[in-house]
């Protein structure tokens, strides 16, 4: 589907701004950082919603973080 991204890409957009893969907790991957609130992400056949990663575009971009 065409409003699905593959994780891969989603764990790198993660990793690549400080986050990790804490754990995985039934359908979700669980990222954290020091200081913040975790972020978990539901994973359905190793595809994520874009919503999610919109929205965790948005958080980086409303901190200055983005790339």
């Amino acid at each position: 589907m065409e409003n699905e991204i593959d994780f891969s890409i989603v764990l790198n957009l993660f990793e690549t701004h400080g986050w990790k893969l804490k754990k995985i907790y039934e359908e979700y991957r669980v990222f954290v950082k020091d200081d913040e609130l975790p972020w978990l992400i539901p994973v359905h056949n190793r595809k994520v919603s874009v919503e999610y990663v919109e929205k965790f575009k948005t958080f980086l971009e409303e901190r200055g973080e983005t790339d």
